[in-house]
């Protein structure tokens, strides 16, 4: 299951590198905005960006367009995380190969950064460049043993009064709530209710509270009934991979109140469940590098780092090995995008001497969630939006791909047999399974595909939970690469692990900047508006690095943008008076249970 060379060796100067010159023509007869290099750049200009991933290439896209030199190093694949993979399965008649992915993407409503790199980078025939290859999602579905749960987001909420009247609000989100099966109105009232606090809360008391309060603590739940631990539980760890015992309910909240915005068309029109209209690299990352190309962003792959070299109080050069051999990597300003996980191996003594701070990155926790793609030899939609699996121990979310993709999957990948992808996320790695009955990360691969199929077409009880779904319209499989099971241990590594957002995680976060004057950290995990280790979060986190530069080279050019975490204006009074409570010492006005 190793990944293609192309994605190793030649990836720009093969697909990406053959859209440039479609890239540079529609730059110019697009109208797009930010592509003509028009400031003054600074005497020391040179940056080397360690790292390949949204985060960094965020950074070299904000950069190279205000006049800087910008190098990208990258070790393994361009777009990190989410990228699209090569897998080795057959093909035939000239046909692509069939895209894997470390898990399948998904663009919230919400999201801001990302959509507007995206609305930057040309895309032949689109007004908006890669923003144009975002396609809706129209429902979202929770399967489980009791009837399926299905929410429809292409209602106009304005339309019928909720944007100006927050008790519809409140009474959509209970009678949306009351479609889940089993959950008494008493259980149903409380998560609400929590959820009104948070709303009603303010900046002050989010931070100062919330970002200290589990969320588990904060929607009361005290494991008297197994059903409303199932809800959430079902949320916090199949939606961001956290353990609701963990989990800041600043964060988890923060992502309810933006998805909310989003479903009441408060973000720009863009619609609250977004998905691409065909594999990653092709519809975003293949054009994006063609363009950072054209635009004189140079790349280096199958770069490791090894150390920072420091010198004169500053980084003086990365030490890095490569194909042809050890070298040493110079540049006037240097950016760490690596994972959080990946930075403390670089952060030395000397570095640590000089800005003792980035000890606290050691301090930040991260999980597995990793992803599997099951290919069907049928079409047929089974699932109309994304799916949660409510009721599978391993926390299973997925999406079938084909019916937003523009291209004939059959016709495009694979033998021709493969006409679909069922594209899933295990979210939950340490919990035995209900066929293998072990923990996903004492599985082998196969045994994880096994038990990932049985979890999505059976119940608990073993009747078919998807009637039509069956072993006769599996095709294939393909399990991210980034999980490596070792037999002799009976055990699996992950090379790709996820930050997660635990309560009081917010202080030991960095910002862009670090106090070696010409060292920055690009990634997720940084102080965020989104606050939470997302695209979103990485494209951010490029763009706090790359501000960090501008300041420190005194650059006249403008900021990239940073948009404020979209808040409820119907809450907006209420808001203003819990700030005047908070600092009084006195609880939320809402908050009448703790």
């Amino acid at each position: 299951m190793a990944e293609s060379e192309v994605s190793r060796r030649s990836f720009v100067k093969g697909a990406a590198a053959g859209s440039i010159a479609v890239a540079a023509a529609t730059a110019t007869s697009s109208g797009l905005v930010g592509l003509t290099n028009a400031y003054a750049a600074p005497d020391k200009k040179k940056v080397a960006v360690l790292g390949g991933g949204i985060a960094g290439l965020t950074t070299a896209h904000e950069l190279v367009e205000r006049g800087f030199e910008v190098t990208v190093y990258e070790r393994r694949a361009w777009g990190g995380k989410a990228r699209s993979i090569d897998t080795p399965l057959p093909v035939a008649g000239g046909r692509k190969p069939l895209p894997g992915e470390h898990g399948f993407r998904f663009f919230p409503g919400y999201y801001q950064a990302i959509p507007d790199t995206m609305s930057r980078i040309p895309f032949e025939g689109n007004a908006r460049g890669v923003q144009d290859n975002l396609v809706e999602a129209l429902t979202a579905t929770g399967a489980q043993a009791a009837p399926d749960i299905t929410i429809p987001f292409a209602l106009d909420f304005d339309a019928i009064g909720l944007a100006a009247n927050p008790e519809k609000i409140i009474r959509t989100l209970l009678g949306g709530m009351i479609w889940l099966p089993k959950l008494p109105i008493p259980d149903l009232v409380v998560l609400l209710r929590s959820l009104l606090v948070f709303f009603t809360s303010s900046d002050e008391r989010r931070l100062g509270q919330w970002e200290h309060t589990s969320f588990k603590d904060f929607v009361l739940m005290d494991g008297s009934n197994p059903t409303y631990n199932l809800l959430i539980s079902t949320v916090t760890r199949a939606l961001v991979a956290a353990k609701e015992e963990k989990a800041s309910a600043r964060t988890i909240c923060n992502q309810a109140e933006g998805f909310l915005a989003a479903i009441l068309h408060r973000t720009d029109g863009r619609f609250p469940d977004q998905v691409l209209n065909g594999p990653t690299n092709e519809r975003w990352f293949n054009p994006w590098l063609a363009y950072l190309e054209s635009q004189g962003v140079k790349f280096q792959m199958g770069t490791e780092i090894k150390s920072l070299e420091v010198a004169d109080g500053k980084i003086r050069a990365a030490k890095a090995t490569t194909e042809s051999g050890d070298t040493d990597i110079e540049a006037d300003w240097f950016v760490l995008a690596f994972a959080p996980e990946q930075v403390p191996q670089y952060l030395s003594p000397e570095i640590l001497a000089l800005d003792p701070d980035l000890e606290r990155i050691k301090k930040l926790e991260v999980d597995w969630m990793n992803g599997i793609q099951f290919y069907l030899n049928t079409d047929h939609r089974f699932f109309r939006g994304h799916v949660g699996w409510i009721d599978s121990p391993w926390r299973l979310t997925g999406i079938q791909q084909g019916q937003f993709w523009t291209t004939n999957f059959a016709d495009t990948y694979g033998d021709g047999n493969a006409k679909d992808c069922l594209s899933l996320c295990i979210s939950d790695w340490e919990v035995p399974g209900q066929v293998v009955r072990k923990p996903a990360m004492e599985c082998s691969p196969e045994e994880i595909a096994k038990e990932v199929w049985h979890q999505v077409t059976k119940a608990a009880q073993g009747e078919p939970l998807v009637p039509d779904l069956t072993d006769r319209q599996l095709h294939s499989w393909f399990l991210d690469p980034g999980y490596r099971y070792d037999p002799a241990a009976g055990k699996g590594t992950n090379e790709d692990y996820l930050m997660i957002n635990t309560k009081s995680s917010w202080e030991n976060r960095p910002t862009g900047p670090t106090k070696v004057p010409n060292l920055f950290l690009a990634g997720d995990y940084l102080k965020t508006e989104v606050d939470l280790a997302t695209m979103e979060g990485a494209c951010e986190g490029g763009r706090h690095a790359a501000n960090a530069i501008l300041d420190a080279a005194g650059s006249d050019a403008e900021k990239a943008v940073i948009l404020p975490h979209p808040t409820l204006k119907e809450f907006e009074g209420a808001r203003r008076l819990d700030a005047k409570r908070y600092a009084a010492g006195l609880p939320n006005l809402l908050d009448f249970k703790r």
